[in-house]
């Protein structure tokens, strides 16, 4: 109805046009939110539809939950999932590895290199210190 009389608008145009109607009407008390979203159902049946789909949605989690897997001491673990017990990245073990100093591992095959758990807290305890003058 209105759209007809300005046709020459764009329809982003139009939209704008007609919530800033709304709202002049809305503060000097002529319309009620509710005659409102009665209006924008009527004029606009698919937007409308899609902000109901919208507000009913359960919100997306940013960050994938994981818990803190528990280890055994027998358990061996990959040199990814040891660094990430010890907090390291992988090739700081393998540099710890191939200049020693590091956790003891456990070479299996030609390339398979496993890490006990026991060891690595082993590791940490030895790293334990009270203060600077005791390294």
């Amino acid at each position: 109805m209105l759209q007809s009389t300005l046709s020459d608008l764009s329809k982003k145009d139009f939209t704008t046009a007609v919530f800033h109607q709304a709202l002049l009407l809305y503060r000097a008390n002529l319309l009620d939110v509710d005659h409102i979203r009665e209006l924008m159902a009527a004029e606009f049946p698919e937007a409308t539809a899609r902000v109901k789909h919208r507000s009913t949605r359960a919100p997306k989690r940013r960050t994938k939950r994981t818990r803190a897997r528990q280890y055994k001491p027998d358990d061996l673990l990959t040199p990814e999932k040891a660094a990430r017990v010890l907090g390291l990245s992988a090739k700081t073990l393998a540099n710890f590895r191939s200049a020693g100093g590091g956790p003891l591992f456990i070479k299996l095959a030609n390339r398979t290199i496993r890490y006990r758990h026991a060891d690595l807290k082993a590791f940490i305890e030895q790293g334990v210190k009270q203060n600077t003058s005791q390294y």
